[in-house]
């Protein structure tokens, strides 16, 4: 469960950059804004979903829950 709220969390905070990107672009020109967001939008979703598995294995999961893993992993 803490993997799916992390990467709920950095979904949410990647999406307001996205966003703030987009407006940006938008000014210059407002047909390639909705592009530029599809485009990280989607990446968005990749990006968090990496950076949740690997703040999840090193920060968040103890020595004990790796070990017992790891021994289930190896049965």
């Amino acid at each position: 469960m803490k993997i799916i709220g992390l990467f709920s969390l950095l979904a949410f905070i990647l999406d307001g950059f996205a966003v703030a990107i987009c407006s940006i672009v938008e000014r210059y020109s407002p047909n390639v804004s909705l592009l530029v967001f599809l485009g990280l939008f989607m990446l968005n979703f990749v990006i968090a979903w990496k950076l949740a598995i690997w703040l999840t294995e090193h920060y968040l999961v103890s020595a004990a829950e790796k070990k017992a893993n790891d021994d289930h992993i190896q049965w």
